[in-house]
This record gives structure tokens, C-alpha cells and sequence, in this order.
């Protein structure tokens, strides 16, 4: 059974109009891979509901990129963090930096992620694609959950939302053992948290998506047939899941939202 999910404002190129329903109002929200994609549309939907966001990717000019692209009355709402999820240190220095600036930390997001530029036989498995796809999805997670965490517990509230995919609940499929290895290992990360936190003040939950479009399908060693893609869910359709969780009572809790396109179906070959 299909659940469709309103926004409380939904996101139109000009997103300076605030949904004045929305409990995000003056909330400080991290967003990773907040630059492009699904992270770009769910800082979009964050600040169109009155929130300042720090947007945290890798690319200093895909970040710029990303803070242009909204309302100039709305960018003092955005700061951007140019670094890497996978480096301690680095991401050490982006939590303090945006304690520093706001005091506090409402919202994680944790949106950042790679996948596989093919498919590969556990036999033609590279080890250094391997980690490229472990630091980045389980990695990653782990790190900015963990520090951002410590500060959440300290005012005792909180929201932590790790996007995860279908591939962390779907049988692995043949040449895709990397992209769904790390996929299982951030969902049993997500359980985890969410057994430490339940009956507190922090609530987690994770969205699993099938199909996103997004410039992730720009890296695949074979390019994705655009009539395929224009079928597949938008970076919008999960900033408005990750509305209606925050918007939820706080006493209200979701472990995980799996989301399909109904109109995609998978290239057959």
C-alpha cells in the first residue's frame, strides 16, 4: 500500500515563501552531500520552512553552486562546509564550526553517499572501489551521527534521519555486493542508534528510496537512458518524507519509510 506524503511548503524554484504550519522555524539542521541532489532539495525544503541549514559536501564550487541557487534573501540561512565525511578530524572541525555559529544542532541528515560505477562479480571486485564506497556510506554516517550525537544528548533532543536506499532491505543482487554491503551496514548503524535513543529526546529514522534522479546515474560506467530516469522518484519527493517526519508529534515515531517510483521499472538486458 502506497502512503503519499504532503509537504507542509512544497519546494518551487523561488522557496522564499515560509510554511508558517512548520515546526522548523529557527531550527539548525546539518545536511550532508547537501550540495547536490537529494541533499540540495532537502536544504531547499528545510529553509522554505524558516531553518538555517549547514550544507556539508566535498566540492567547495558544487557548494557555492548549490547556496546560489536559492532566494538572496534566504542565503544568510545557508552556511556550507566544504570537507570530507570520511576524515575525523574534518568533520570534528565542521560540528564545531557550526556550534560555533548557531550554538545548537537540531537536525542530521545524512544524505551523502556514492555508489557502484558498475556492476561487479565478488571475483572483479576492486578493493579500492570497496572502500570508496564503505567510507562514504557506512563511514560517514558513522562519524557525523557520532559527533553531532554527543551534542543532541547534552540538550537531550533531537532528529537524525539517514538516508539510506532499498538496497538495505532487498536480497543483493549479482555485481552489486559493494553498493548493498554498505547499505545493510548503515541500516543495522541506524538501528542501532535508534535502540540507544528510544525513550529519549532524539528520535532517528531512516528513507530508503528506490530510483532517485539525481547526478548519481552521471558516474555509472553506462549512461542511464533518460526516458529511465524521468520515471525515477525526485530529490523532492524525499525532501517532503523528511517534512512530514520532522512536522511529526514529537512523541511520534517511524523506524523507516521505503519509497518506490510506481512508474519505473527496471531496464531489462
Amino acid at each position: 500500500m502506497g502512503i503519499f506524503i504532503p509537504s507542509l511548503c512544497t519546494v518551487h524554484e523561488d522557496v522564499s515563501i515560509i510554511g508558517v504550519l512548520s515546526l522548523l522555524k529557527d531550527k539548525i539542521a546539518i545536511v550532508t552531500g547537501g550540495s547536490l541532489g537529494i541533499g540540495l532539495a532537502i536544504m531547499k525544503e528545510l529553509i522554505s520552512q524558516g531553518a538555517k541549514v549547514a550544507i556539508i559536501a566535498r566540492n567547495a564550487d558544487a557548494l557555492k553552486a548549490a547556496v546560489d541557487s536559492i532566494p538572496s534573501n534566504l542565503q544568510s540561512n545557508v552556511t556550507s562546509i566544504a570537507m570530507d565525511v570520511t576524515d575525523e578530524e574534518q568533520v570534528k572541525y565542521a560540528v564545531a564550526q557550526v556550534l560555533e555559529k548557531f550554538g545548537r544542532i537540531d537536525i542530521l541528515v545524512n544524505s551523502a553517499g556514492v555508489s557502484q560505477k558498475k556492476s561487479y562479480p565478488i571475483a572483479e571486485i576492486e578493493f579500492a572501489e570497496f572502500k570508496r564506497i564503505m567510507n562514504t556510506n557506512v563511514d560517514g554516517v558513522l562519524l557525523m551521527t557520532r559527533e553531532v550525537l554527543k551534542e543532541m544528548k547534552k540538550n537531550d533532543s533531537g532528529y537524525i534521519i539517514n538516508i539510506l536506499s532499498n538496497a538495505a532491505f532487498n536480497k543483493a543482487s549479482g555485481g552489486g555486493a559493494m553498493y548493498s554491503a554498505s547499505k545493510y551496514a548503515a541500516r543495522a548503524l541506524t538501528e542501532s542508534l535508534t535502540a540507544d535513543c528510544k525513550g529519549s529526546g532524539i528520535r532517528v529514522t531512516s528513507i530508503s528510496p528506490g530510483p532517485v534522479n539525481t547526478n548519481i546515474w552521471s558516474h555509472k560506467a553506462e549512461p542511464m537512458p533518460e526516458e529511465q530516469k524521468e520515471k525515477m522518484l525526485q530529490g523532492s519527493n524525499i525532501a517532503s518524507i523528511v517534512s512530514f517526519l520532522l512536522n511529526m508529534d514529537e512523541n511520534m515515531f517511524i523506524d523507516n519509510i521505503t519509497v518506490e517510483p510506481w512508474h519505473y521499472v527496471k531496464s531489462k538486458k
